[in-house]
């Protein structure tokens, strides 16, 4: 059959579509195949309404179409990296501490670890043998110099190098434990001198996680003024003559995790450590580590105490009894020579009782007269070092600080300005503004 072309086409016209169908289902079929990836949009309703056409969509309707998509891939985007970070974040907290970190952890924990960490943050009692090699030394009388023969009373064995050790400028050791005030109130504690007893005390604790890479290496306590330790430790000797013995888990009191570090510093043949105050650690090396000279034990030592470490809660409080809380206490870490083979150990000397009844005025939990003011990390060392006062802050900005000496509270403006001594129960003045007096902000 003749293919009929229109009269008014040139040569290579198209045919006429009505007229060939085979050529017009194939002309569909090409331009179906260009057009397959282009959207088809519905045309406007015509005639009656019921016959309902379609068109692809125009260049300008894809690039708006494209434009819109884009848009919405973005908003996806910043949707799914915004909830990324909240996936990751508890991640990178919950990540084991560094090397150099802290001095004393408990073993219990993992390499890198010095928090305990569960949902319900729980920090269990532990054993003092968790966290170190112990030893305990004291002595009951002082050398024509005045200093302090230590001897051992209880404990790990020394190490060979340890030679000497004197306790120099110690008053007698032991602070009892006689407290009057209510749970909750500030205490003050007694002691006494009694027949025998020890005029000066040292606690040595040695890390017993060594080669855990979140403890300090020795380079580094070289340059530090202080260091992070994960237990503070108190010994007293009581009025009784008994030893009592227990130590603070400091995970949960940021403000109690901070401590001193000394270093030996050589005088002729003899090292000496300052504690502050007057008081010393004088350490001779023994020239013969072989040798079975060094702190020989006490004659008649008293018993050791079984110490435990607690986490600071009032549960804690109510085992010790009483109990004295480390910005009181005068703890140090001490680091020895390079040369000397003695480790870096963290040490506690006794505080001590002076030479009749001393009172010391306990740090309350809670200020009844100032309810707004809220614990916050200590500043101010306590007089005689080895700790930090017991800090708060009300909402004005005021700071009150414990005197654990006067058993009052101090105050002072926002810009930390005296503004005199105070009962922390009633909210009476007891002193007044003392001109020039301030506290750091």
């Amino acid at each position: 059959m003749a293919i009929r072309t229109c009269p008014t086409a040139n040569v290579g016209a198209l045919p006429v579509m009505s007229r060939c169908p085979s050529l017009t289902l194939e002309l569909e079929r090409t331009l179906m195949a260009r057009n397959k990836d282009i959207p088809r949009v519905q045309n406007p309703p015509s005639g009656d309404g019921h016959h309902i056409t379609s068109r692809y969509m125009t260049a300008t309707e894809l690039a708006e179409r494209d434009a819109r998509q884009k848009s919405y891939d973005d908003m996806l985007a910043r949707q799914q990296a915004y909830e990324d970070r909240f996936i990751s974040k508890p991640q990178q907290q919950n990540r084991p501490c560094t090397m150099g970190c802290v001095f004393t952890k408990s073993c219990n924990l993992p390499d890198g670890v010095i928090n305990h960490d569960n949902a319900a943050g729980f920090v269990p009692v532990e054993k003092l043998a968790d966290y170190g090699k112990f030893s305990l030394l004291g002595g009951r009388e002082r050398d024509a110099a005045g200093n302090i023969p230590l001897k051992k009373i209880s404990g790990s064995t020394l190490p060979a190098a340890l030679g000497t050790l004197l306790l120099g400028g110690a008053s007698p050791a032991g602070t009892g434990t006689a407290a009057t005030g209510a749970a909750g109130g500030a205490g003050i504690v007694t002691a006494s001198v009694v027949t025998g007893a020890l005029v000066g005390m040292v606690a040595l604790l040695w890390p017993s996680s060594l080669g855990d890479s979140s403890l300090y290496t020795d380079k580094q306590l070289k340059s530090l003024k202080q260091g992070r330790t994960r237990l503070r430790l108190h010994v007293e000797q009581q009025a009784d003559g008994t030893l009592k013995g227990y130590g603070y888990n400091t995970q949960k009191r940021r403000d109690w995790e901070m401590i001193p570090v000394v270093q030996f510093v050589a005088q002729g043949s003899q090292q000496v450590a300052d504690f502050d105050d007057g008081v010393t650690l004088i350490w001779t090396p023994d020239v013969d580590p072989s040798s079975t000279s060094g702190i020989p034990p006490l004659e008649s030592a008293p018993q050791a105490p079984q110490i435990l470490i607690y986490p600071p809660t009032e549960q804690a409080d109510n085992i010790i009894v009483n109990p004295i809380y480390p910005p009181e206490y005068k703890d140090f870490i001490l680091v020895f020579p390079a040369d000397s083979g003695v480790q870096p150990l963290y040490i506690v000397v006794s505080r001590p009782a002076g030479n009749g009844d001393i009172k010391y005025h306990r740090p309350p939990r809670a200020l009844p007269a100032f309810p707004d003011a809220l614990p916050v990390k200590s500043k101010t060392s306590v007089q005689g070092g080895g700790g930090k006062r017991s800090r708060w802050k009300d909402r004005k900005g005021r700071i009150y600080e414990w005197d654990s000496k006067t058993g009052a509270l101090e105050i002072y403006d926002k810009q930390g300005k005296h503004l005199g001594e105070f009962n922390h129960e009633t909210g009476e003045q007891i002193d007044p503004a003392k001109p020039g007096r301030t506290t750091e902000k």
